[in-house]
């Protein structure tokens, strides 16, 4: 793929010493050259960031593909109500338990999610959504990873206050901030990567009847300078969820799936938020600085159109649809 002068721009950037790594993510804020309308990594698909393929999936593909495929919708399939010993069940406690774990983006998300799926009569009436997120950082990768870290005496508060148990959580949302202090690409996304994968295996220990763990990656932020998360380093996120994803269907050890020797659940994308202010070309959704009340944070209005996505997505996603929709 031929790369315009911006590209090298920024490849000159990400070549450059890793010292003074905040002053060189500003400059590269401030001469605006490391955000591209190309780079939406559905819109990216096969062509290449830096080498890097783009796509959702592996080979540039933006839908599971192969034996990764028939597994996700197998898993799908199998998700019923679960009572509160973990137990398929058809009493009034038995609930398709589905939370979301992270940061204050995420916990939006979830709760303006829950707002539309309550009492709605295209969603499962058996499921039970509850967002275990915590503002700040209590709630980067590496708490999530760790099962000794404080987070995990919030998330047992929301989920046994709503009168439900750790066995019955069969699905997870997981958006939250990087545990890593690099700046540069590939190195930051691989480091996201490798702790995302470590945050599975936790997951797998904590819930073990978890199936699946939905991955959004994270919005556009804008011009915030005291903010650890500035762009670029969101789009990288979306990076490591990539190749978390990736290596999974790879058979990576330490990511196996399904058989005696699972150690995490199933990893797939939910709806993939980072984009450009203007249409991606895959699906015309685009991300506006008015959206944001701070840069990082939506306001009503933005939370309600990434929501409205995301239920979109469940309800139409030949996989999630299986169990979110009304069956």
């Amino acid at each position: 793929m031929k790369r315009n002068p911006t590209f090298l721009l920024m490849l000159l950037f990400i070549s450059c010493s890793k010292e003074n790594n905040s002053k060189q993510i500003d400059a590269m804020i401030q001469s605006n050259i490391a955000i591209q309308q190309e780079l939406p990594l559905n819109d990216l698909g096969a062509n290449s960031f830096f080498g890097y393929t783009g796509g959702l999936y592996p080979d540039g593909l933006n839908t599971p593909s192969g034996q990764y495929a028939t597994d996700l919708l197998n898993i799908s399939k199998s998700i019923v109500p679960l009572n509160i010993f973990g137990r398929p069940g058809t009493d009034v406690s038995s609930k398709i338990v589905f939370i979301s774990l992270g940061g204050s983006t995420g916990g939006k998300n979830m709760h303006a999610l829950i707002k539309k799926t309550v009492k709605n009569p295209v969603t499962n009436s058996k499921l039970k959504l509850l967002a275990c997120n915590e503002a700040g950082y209590n709630a980067y990768l590496n708490a999530i990873a760790d099962p000794d870290n404080a987070y995990w005496a919030h998330v047992s508060q929301i989920i046994t206050g709503n009168n439900s148990t750790y066995k019955q959580v069969q699905i997870v949302y997981l958006e939250t901030d990087d545990s890593t202090s690099k700046t540069h690409f590939p190195d930051r996304p691989l480091e996201i990567k490798k702790d995302i994968e470590t945050c599975m295996r936790t997951l797998k220990q904590k819930f073990v009847n978890l199936k699946i763990v939905y991955l959004l990656a994270r919005t556009r932020t804008f011009g915030v300078k005291n903010l650890p998360n500035r762009e670029p380093l969101p789009y990288f996120f979306g990076w490591g969820c990539k190749w978390a994803i990736e290596d999974q269907i790879n058979g990576v050890p330490g990511t196996e799936y399904k058989g005696d020797n699972a150690v995490a659940p199933i990893m797939t994308w939910g709806f993939y938020q980072w984009a450009w202010s203007t249409p991606r070309t895959t699906d015309g959704f685009y991300w506006l600085e008015s959206e944001s009340s701070d840069g990082l944070h939506a306001t009503s209005e933005g939370q309600d159109t990434l929501s409205k996505r995301f239920q979109n997505f469940l309800l139409t996603d030949k996989n999630a649809k299986k169990w979110y929709a009304a069956q």
